[in-house]
């Protein structure tokens, strides 16, 4: 299963910290859709992730390193969105890369 989603909503309030993290984790952490499932308009992420976790984590609980779930972000995307939207942001992360 797949869903593809707008991530702005996360992007705009995540503080600069958790951003760089994220870069830092090659753009691909489960949080950002953590932070996004309950809004209006984010219903069928919602699903993935009940799913993920009602059916496939219960799957796999015997071999735990098994990923149930992921969340990527174009990384080019995000850098282009903090570019114009919260430029100190992409400063630090072009700092650290």
């Amino acid at each position: 299963m797949q869903v593809e989603f707008d991530a702005t909503p996360w992007f705009e309030t995540a503080d600069a910290r958790t951003i760089v993290l994220l870069s830092r984790k090659n753009w691909s952490v489960p949080w950002v859709a953590d932070g996004l499932e309950a809004r209006p308009g984010y219903e069928a992420l919602h699903e993935l992730i009940r799913y993920a976790r009602d059916r496939l984590e219960m799957e796999t609980r015997e071999d735990p390193s098994w990923a149930t779930f992921e969340c990527r972000v174009d990384g080019n995307g995000a850098t282009a969105w903090l570019d114009r939207h919260r430029p100190d942001i992409a400063a630090e992360i072009r700092r650290y890369a």
